[in-house]
C-alpha cells in the first residue's frame, strides 16, 4: 500500500510546474492526490478531520468506509511533527500514514524520532 500511495503522489507532484512549488502548494497538492485516491478506493474522503469532542490538531485527511469507520488517516507535512502524532494516538484507523515531502532529507530523518510503531512514514520529496 505504501508504494501505491507514494507513486500516486509522485505522479501528481511531477506535473506541478516549478514556478508553483512552495511548501503550502506541495502539501495541498498531496492532499488533493490522496483525496482522489481515496475516492478510487470506494471510500469517503474527509479533509481536516478532528476526532469528535477532542481538541487535538486535525489531520489533513482521513478515509471513511460507508459505516463511518476511519480506514486510513493521513498527516501531511514537510517533516514529521508532534501535533499529528498526538492526534494519531486517539484516532482508530486501520492504517495511519505520515507523508513528508521536504527536500532536506536529514531533517526528515531526524524528525522520524516522533513516529510510533502504528504510523507508516512515506517520504515523497518534491516530485
Amino acid at each position: 500500500m505504501k508504494k501505491e500511495i507514494k507513486k500516486c503522489i509522485q505522479r501528481v507532484l511531477k506535473d506541478l510546474p516549478a514556478g508553483f512549488r512552495n511548501e503550502r502548494t506541495i502539501g495541498e497538492t498531496i492532499k488533493c492526490a490522496l483525496f482522489a485516491w481515496i475516492r478510487r478506493q470506494g471510500l469517503i474522503p474527509v479533509p481536516s478531520y478532528r476526532p469528535p469532542r477532542r481538541q487535538e490538531e486535525p489531520l489533513p485527511l482521513v478515509a471513511l468506509d460507508q459505516e463511518g469507520n476511519v480506514i486510513y488517516a493521513f498527516a501531511i507535512a514537510p517533516v514529521i511533527t508532534l501535533g499529528p502524532i498526538k492526534t494519531f494516538k486517539i484516532v482508530e484507523a486501520k492504517e495511519k500514514y505520515f507523508i513528508t515531502y521536504s527536500q532536506m532529507r536529514k531533517k526528515v530523518e531526524e524528525s522520524r524520532f516522533f513516529l510510533t510503531p502504528d504510523v507508516t512514514h512515506v517520504h515523497v520529496g518534491e516530485g
